[in-house]
């Protein structure tokens, strides 16, 4: 498993003041103290004034944000974590730099919420300085982020299941206590024998005419779809989005050594290649 630690990605120097009253405006007009103007901050400022992208902006509470000063999916991106001060002192701006040369799936699914919790930490109107202490310290420097997104990271662990000799009012029992779309069927060893999707239930439970009632009494393995194809733990969250894509389908079966051990869902894939960052709401 590859990670990287917070202090591998700041760039030297990692903490400097901003003079303007605007994050963007000092990095951009020269308003940014102690930084030489080949910091790759600043360059990657320029490079984005440059083109007329307008920087992404996220909040992680009252007083600490985040500016992506990332061109396009294949540059490097960068945060400015900063702090608005009080407004009794010229420069209203403290922050660090955090570069990330990560994938967008490391950044959005790992990083992103990483900073997050740590600026949580402050509280929701810190002080200057201790928003400094905490990005000084060891907790913030020693913080691991996934580099190389596999489908492991961010499968959903296999909670709900069924067995192919489950009769079918369990089946629908389960889907509409749980709000389940899709459920899979497992054999004795865990190994992965179909999966039913709602509208297999319903193909199978629908009157074949208004005021019939007649119902074959149906097992799991009836119904079930045989042919499914899943990913293992270990592919690559961009080869299993692309598989999924492929496929036509909201959800793959993760498998390990033949055993469903979860899903891949769609939503997760979405957050990780946003072009945003994207930030998990907190549970």
């Amino acid at each position: 498993m590859s990670t990287v630690k917070l202090r591998q990605l700041i760039a030297d120097p990692g903490v400097a003041v901003a003079t303007k009253t605007d994050a963007w405006q000092s990095l951009v007009a020269g308003g940014v103290e102690d930084l030489p103007r080949d910091h790759a901050v600043l360059v990657a400022a320029r490079g984005v004034s440059r083109a007329k992208v307008r920087p992404h902006r996220n909040s992680l509470s009252a007083r600490i944000g985040l500016i992506n000063l990332g061109c396009d999916a294949h540059d490097p991106g960068l945060f400015f974590l900063l702090t608005p001060g009080d407004g009794t002192r010229p420069a209203d701006y403290r922050g660090t730099w955090v570069v990330w040369g990560l994938p967008r799936p490391a950044v959005n699914l790992f990083l992103g919420p990483a900073l997050m919790e740590l600026a949580a930490l402050t509280g929701e109107i810190p002080e200057p300085e201790k928003a400094l202490q905490l990005i000084e310290s060891r907790q913030f420097h020693d913080k691991e982020i996934e580099v190389n997104v596999t489908v492991g990271h961010v499968l959903h662990s296999l909670v709900y299941r069924i067995y192919p000799d489950a009769p079918m009012h369990e089946v629908q029992y389960l889907m509409l206590r749980r709000g389940l779309a899709t459920i899979p069927v497992i054999g004795k060893d865990h190994e992965l024998l179909g999966v039913i999707a709602v509208s297999d239930v319903l193909s199978h439970t629908l009157p074949e005419s208004e005021g019939s009632a007649e119902r074959r009494a149906l097992l799991a393995r009836d119904i079930m779809k045989r042919a499914v194809l899943g990913v293992s733990e270990g592919e690559s969250l961009a080869e299993a989005s692309r598989s999924m894509i492929a496929r036509q389908v909201s959800r793959l079966p993760v498998v390990r050594e033949g055993r469903l051990v979860g899903f891949l869902d769609r939503g997760t894939v979405l957050r990780a290649f946003a072009d945003t960052l994207v930030i998990a709401p907190k549970a």
